[in-house]
This record gives structure tokens, C-alpha cells and sequence, in this order.
């Protein structure tokens, strides 16, 4: 049977989440369309509510049984989830799947483009590197390009081992001439256990209005926050929600 936490975008970033206080009735008698891997797998519904089952000090969102997700392997394998008729998913290639070739390329252009992003504050990295632990890339237009990825420099000293990540979203079109552009990034930097790792949960288009969203986790200590980044113009992009933070 499959799961989902249900996030309610309204409640502020700096808020606390206490699982007893948020009510998903109004919620029960909707379906939900069902993203993964770029593209919809399903839709849904909420069967009942999951007793929480987590530590006094931690935070949780509430978590639902789904009816309706199918049988299939492919419908199961589902990273968030939209009221039907919402949002378009927008496929994406991993680099990770990508050809030999493809993907030094990327890699290639992913270091320039985040050599040139401003804001370098730690010298002892400075020089080093970037590697990139996970980039997508997909269509926003025609003929226009548009990646997302996370790239890092780490410093294996034995006695203070640092690392740095770099969320960016670069655009890729005739006026770039070829160049990864940098459309909005975030710098964080510490040691490696205190670091927030991203992974992209979905690349979607809004059916009211048509701008394109990315659905990013966040992944800080044991817990987690969702962040939504969205495109407002050419070679643009901004951080336009976040939740609360949960876990322990």
C-alpha cells in the first residue's frame, strides 16, 4: 500500500509543525495526480490517516494511506503529487543516465557556470574543483534549455574536512551563445555532516498561467524542507516557497 506525507503549503517557513494541530478532512474527497520521474504514473486518493508514529521532540507532517495508486510497479514509484488537473510534469535526463560523452560535457559547462557565480567566501576552497553530485536537465522552450543541479568542491583535510554545495539553475539559448547562464543559485558551506544536500522532486508547468516550477527536498541534519524555485522570466528564476522544517 502506498504512503504520502501531506505538506500544507500555507503554514510559514519559521513555523513549527505539530501534526495534531493540522486537519486533512477537507482533503479526503480529492484525487490527486501522481509525478515521477517526469511525467505522470497515476492518480489517487486519500483512504485514511496514518496514526503518527514519531519521537516528542521530532516533527512530522501528517501521513495518509493513498487509495487508487494501481498495481503496477509504475505507479508506485511517485515522488509528490498534485490535485488533478493542476500542474503538467515536464520530463527531465538525469546526468546520471546520460551517454558517456553527454554527460562530461554537462559537467564540463556545470563547473564553468558555477565558477562564475558570485559570492566566494571560502578561501580554502577557492581553486578547487567542482563535481557534480546531481544535475537534470530539460526543455523550457524551444530551443531554449534549462538545468538544474547541485554541484560541490570538498577539501579532504583530515583534521577539518569542508565542503561546499551550489544549488543552480542555469538556461541554455541562442543568446547565451552555447554558455550555461546562471538563473538563480544558493551557496552553502560547513562540514560535511551540517551540509543540506537537494534532490529535485519534479520539474512541473502550472495549468493556470503556464509558468514553470521545480519541487526541490531539502535535506538538512534529519530532517527536511520543501522549497519550490520558479522561472519568471528569461534566464530568471527565484526561490517562491519553502516549508517548515521537519524531523528530529
Amino acid at each position: 500500500a502506498s504512503m504520502g506525507s501531506v505538506v500544507f503549503p500555507a503554514i510559514a517557513a519559521d513555523t513549527e509543525v505539530r501534526v495534531s494541530a493540522l486537519d486533512v478532512s477537507p482533503y479526503m474527497r480529492v484525487t490527486f495526480d501522481l509525478i515521477g520521474n517526469g511525467r505522470l504514473v497515476g492518480t489517487a486518493a486519500f483512504s485514511s490517516l496514518v496514526p503518527p508514529d514519531i519521537p516528542e521532540d521530532c516533527s512530522a507532517w501528517p501521513l495518509v494511506q493513498l487509495s487508487g495508486v494501481g498495481a503496477d510497479a509504475t505507479a508506485r514509484i511517485w515522488t509528490i503529487a498534485f490535485e488533478v488537473g493542476r500542474v503538467l510534469p515536464i520530463s527531465f535526463d538525469s546526468i546520471a543516465g546520460m551517454t558517456s560523452s553527454d554527460s562530461s560535457r554537462l559537467a564540463i559547462d556545470l563547473a564553468r557556470a558555477a565558477s562564475g557565480v558570485p559570492g566566494d567566501t571560502v578561501g580554502e576552497l577557492r581553486g578547487l574543483p567542482y563535481q557534480v553530485r546531481r544535475a537534470y536537465r530539460f526543455d523550457i522552450a524551444p530551443g531554449v534549455e534549462g538545468v538544474l543541479a547541485e554541484v560541490q568542491r570538498v577539501l579532504n583535510q583530515e583534521a577539518n574536512p569542508m565542503e561546499e554545495h551550489l544549488l543552480l539553475v542555469a538556461e541554455r539559448d541562442s543568446a547565451s551563445r552555447g554558455r550555461l547562464a546562471v538563473a538563480y543559485y544558493e551557496r552553502a558551506a560547513g562540514s560535511e555532516e551540517l551540509l543540506e544536500s537537494s534532490e529535485i522532486l519534479a520539474l512541473i508547468r502550472f495549468t493556470a498561467g503556464g509558468d514553470l516550477a521545480a519541487f526541490v527536498a531539502r535535506y538538512v541534519g534529519d530532517g527536511v524542507i520543501y522549497s519550490m524555485l520558479q522561472r519568471t522570466g528569461s534566464r530568471r528564476w527565484r526561490l517562491q516557497w519553502s516549508s517548515p522544517y521537519t524531523g528530529c
